[in-house]
């Protein structure tokens, strides 16, 4: 009964010199009971055998082998919140694992049958140990990543008490002023954490369903995090590229664990490249740095923000988060490759693509969907939202020398490509029309609402907007003439058809990328 235990829980937590001895077995299911792990033997009660999956034979066990039962139970979610390391992977050693105290416990990841692993405390699992047990069809990120939102809340703290202390100091706030503002940032606080910490599991678990077919790209970008001297794979147990060619030959490709590490090295590595240029310093990016507060600071001391003395620091890394969470681990190394533009004009080109087309709204709107459409149709939705703003970052960078113009760029192209993602049904014509219609008809159908399933069935073809948009300027037109005209153009053409050629040929290395990537443009 959680309410029972949950209650029973409190008591003792409020009880001075607690253990668990003095938990009331009586609130127990029936069949359990607490134990002394310096008992010789425990009694196994057929309703643990059963919950364990244990052989009718099992009438008693040593504490350690009844422990390493529990790790192997047949349940839903294994929560790790000790201290040590229980899971190794088979073709690991005790002695590799350094962890002695556990040896007599400790269960291989193959024998985990669990479907999810969470891990609230760190090094329950050897990482080698992860990917095994995600190789067998588990469920896992890394222990960084389930426990991110703590990290994630320490950071926040600090920096809103560097801001409140500065008031302090300077007579706008009282100490016992800062304390209850504090307090009272609380809940918008731990909002602003796990809105974050979400995003950023969203982004792995997308990574993980494009693992097979993106293979080639991630492979290419730990062989360039690793020639940048960013990661030792060795150190980190990811794939050799004979590792990697032989998993594809199977139809797989990275795993979660393996992401999580990626996801990692890449926000430091940006983070790193963002605050070495003058991004951080661009009055577009003030916007970043407020909302990473909470709004009673954002409205109440604005000043203490924009003069607080971490400002580059909380723009650049909360840029980079949005940045990766938002369009991907690989995203800073496909625009490398696809342009050659150093991280700070990738970092510029996707904050002008973000705002032009209010990316970050329409993700939220459909993060916000939940259940109540299918996994595959939230993720399709999310894919499309993303290569839009991908290539209209990809668009920036190719069309304008850095370092871009972000609100030049915004106050060129916002309007347009704004009006084009309401009526560019009423422009396009021929194979594109078709095309707009269908993925409409077949989101509606989905479950997705009528008015997020229109607008998203244009998003596959919004980039063109930006050629629209300097059309329009070049020739002193408005856009809905210049779009009427390009698309007559494009249909007269049929270039719908070799657009969708295009995009079927293989980008199995750089060369075949940028080939893709050029004929397209």
């Amino acid at each position: 009964d959680p309410a029972a235990s949950y209650a029973e829980r409190r008591r003792l937590f409020e009880l001075p010199r607690s253990s668990w001895a003095d938990y009331d077995s009586s609130l127990i299911s029936d069949g359990g009971g607490v134990y002394s792990r310096a008992l010789k033997s425990i009694r196994v009660t057929p309703e643990v055998r059963a919950v364990l999956g244990l052989g009718d034979d099992v009438a008693a066990l040593r504490p350690d082998d009844l422990i390493s039962a529990i790790l192997r139970a047949p349940v839903d979610l294994l929560w790790n919140g000790g201290i040590g390391t229980y899971v190794k992977a088979s073709n690991e050693s005790h002695a590799d694992v350094g962890d002695r105290v556990n040896d007599s416990l400790r269960v291989d990841a193959d024998e985990v049958r669990a479907r999810i692993i969470g891990e609230g405390g760190n090094l329950g699992l050897t990482q080698l140990g992860r990917v095994e047990y995600a190789l067998g069809g588990g469920l896992i990120y890394t222990d960084a990543i389930d426990n991110s939102a703590g990290v994630d809340c320490s950071d926040h703290e600090v920096n809103i008490k560097v801001a409140l202390d500065r008031l302090v100091r300077d007579g706008e706030l009282t100490f016992k002023q800062r304390n209850r503002l504090l307090e009272e940032m609380t809940d918008d606080v731990a909002d602003l954490v796990l809105e974050n910490n979400r995003a950023q599991t969203l982004a792995l678990m997308i990574a993980r369903t494009q693992a097979r077919s993106m293979v080639n790209v991630h492979a290419r970008y730990l062989e360039s995090l690793e020639a940048e001297g960013y990661l030792d794979r060795n150190l980190e147990f990811l794939p050799s590229d004979k590792q990697i060619a032989e998993r594809q030959s199977t139809g797989s490709g990275l795993r979660a664990p393996e992401f999580a590490v990626m996801i990692a090295y890449t926000k430091n590595a940006d983070v790193q490249e963002v605050l070495a240029s003058d991004l951080p310093d661009d009055p577009v990016l003030e916007a970043d740095l407020f909302r990473y507060f909470p709004p009673a600071l954002r409205e109440r001391f604005p000043e203490a923000l924009t003069g607080h003395r971490l400002r580059r620091e909380i723009i650049a890394t909360d840029l980079v988060n949005n940045m990766v969470n938002l369009a991907g681990i690989s995203f800073d190394h496909r625009m490398t490759e696809d342009s050659g533009a150093s991280v700070s004009d990738i970092g510029r080109a996707f904050v002008a693509s973000r705002e032009i087309f209010d990316f970050a709204d329409n993700w939220r709107e459909i993060d916000e969907l939940g259940a109540s459409v299918e996994l595959d149709t939230q993720i399709d939705l999310f894919l499309d939202a993303r290569r839009m703003a991908e290539r209209g970052t990809v668009w920036l960078l190719r069309h304008r020398s850095p370092p871009l113009d972000i609100a030049g760029a915004i106050d060129t192209f916002a309007a347009g490509v704004g009006f084009l993602c309401v009526s560019l049904d009423s422009v396009v014509t021929g194979r594109v029309a078709d095309d707009i219609t269908n993925l409409r008809e077949a989101r509606v159908a989905a479950g997705v609402p009528v008015e997020l399933a229109q607008r998203s069935a244009r998003w596959p073809w919004l980039h063109t907007g930006f050629d629209i948009v300097e059309i329009a300027h070049s020739e002193s037109c408005n856009v809905a003439d210049a779009a009427t005209t390009y698309w007559s153009v494009f249909d007269a053409f049929d270039l719908g058809w070799l657009w969708d050629g295009v995009s079927a040929l293989p980008r199995s290395d750089r060369w075949q990328e940028q080939a893709r990537s050029s004929m397209r443009d």
